[in-house]
């Protein structure tokens, strides 16, 4: 069975718009816990952007899984499948597969999510949203490696 070929204008779009988002949280993970705390907006700003930035990593591993036989049920499992099918290394996948259900509480239990937590999460995982733009961005140079067409 051929699945349709990859959007490259989205992707691009997407990887664009999460590297714009990420230029908005690095000074705000630079920052002390308590020069962070010190003003609410900076918990919002970083808390919109890294929602948005995780939003797209999740929603391009999506496009990339449906062009291979793959049924996901939830976004761990996304990230989980990615490196299942070397979208990603597998190591890297187990270590992030928790931005998914990060994620999820950024969305569906917010209330709960405070700056200490946000502070440490953005200073752990800020390369890593990074990395995955990077693995995103060797399925558009190299389709064929992984048995994909791409659509312009």
């Amino acid at each position: 069975m051929k699945y349709a070929p990859i959007d490259a204008i989205r992707i691009r779009n997407l990887i664009a718009d999460i590297q714009n988002s990420m230029k908005e949280i690095g000074p705000l993970a630079e920052m002390s816990l308590k020069e962070f705390k010190s003003d609410s907006r900076n918990f919002g700003l970083a808390e919109h952007y890294f929602r948005r930035s995780l939003e797209g990593v999740l929603t391009i591993g999506t496009h990339i899984l449906s062009r291979l036989p793959v049924r996901t049920k939830d976004y761990q499992e996304i990230i989980e499948s990615l490196g299942r099918n070397k979208i990603i290394p597998k190591d890297f996948a187990e270590r992030n597969k928790k931005l998914a259900g990060y994620r999820n509480r950024m969305v569906h239990m917010y209330w709960e999510i405070k700056e200490e937590e946000l502070h440490k999460i953005l200073n752990e995982h800020l390369g890593d949203i990074d990395k995955f733009c990077q693995y995103y961005q060797v399925v558009l140079r190299k389709p064929q490696k992984f048995g994909m067409e791409i659509a312009e």
